[in-house]
C-alpha cells in the first residue's frame, strides 16, 4: 500500500503543491500527509474487504514488504531508462551492445516487477479469501489508473477513458 500512496503523492505533486512553504516544513508536511493517506487507504481497504484487525495488520506488513521491493525495482528502472535515454540522444551514435544490454535489463525488470505482484497475491492467500484478494486487486488497480490519469493531466495529455 505504501507504494500506491507514494505514487499518488508523486502524481499530484504534494511536495510542490505548497510553493509558499520553504525550508524543512515541506518534507515534514509531505510525510504527515503521506501517513494520513496511508491510514485512510488502510481503513478503506479494511472496511470494504471486511478484514479483521489481525488480517489488516498482516496485509499492512505484506504490503510494506512487497511495496519496498517494487520501489527498489522502480528506482532501478528509472536508472536504466536514464542510461538508455543517454544512449539514444539525437545526433550521437549509440553503443549497440549497451543499448541491447539496457533493453534486456528493462524487460527482465518488468518481469520481476510482475512477479512481485504474483508473489504478494500468493502470500496474501494465507490470510485473505479469493474474493478479498480480488477486491484488493481491483482497489489497487483503480488507484493506479487514477494516478496515471492525474499524471497524464499534469503533463497535458488527454487519455480517452474506455466505454462502459
Amino acid at each position: 500500500m505504501r507504494i500506491l500512496v507514494l505514487a499518488v503523492l508523486l502524481a499530484i505533486g504534494v511536495a510542490g503543491a505548497a510553493p509558499a512553504q520553504t525550508g524543512d516544513s515541506a518534507p515534514r508536511d509531505s510525510r504527515v500527509l503521506r501517513q494520513q493517506i496511508e491510514e485512510r487507504f488502510a481503513q478503506r481497504v479494511q472496511e470494504q474487504l471486511g478484514l479483521t484487525d489481525e488480517q489488516a495488520a498482516k496485509l499492512r506488513a505484506a504490503s510494506k514488504e512487497y511495496g519496498g521491493r517494487r520501489q527498489t525495482l522502480e528506482d532501478r528502472e528509472r536508472a536504466l531508462r536514464q542510461a538508455l535515454s543517454g544512449q539514444l540522444r539525437p545526433g550521437v551514435a549509440a553503443n549497440q551492445d549497451s543499448v541491447a544490454r539496457l533493453t534486456r535489463n528493462l524487460v527482465e525488470l518488468r518481469v520481476s516487477y510482475a512477479e512481485t505482484w504474483r508473489d504478494e497475491m500468493a502470500d496474501l492467500s494465507r490470510f485473505l479469501t479469493p474474493v478479498q484478494r480480488a477486491q484488493l486487486y481491483v482497489m489497487r488497480d483503480r488507484l493506479l489508473r487514477r494516478v496515471q490519469e492525474i499524471r497524464d493531466q499534469r503533463n497535458g495529455w488527454r487519455r480517452r477513458r474506455p466505454g462502459p
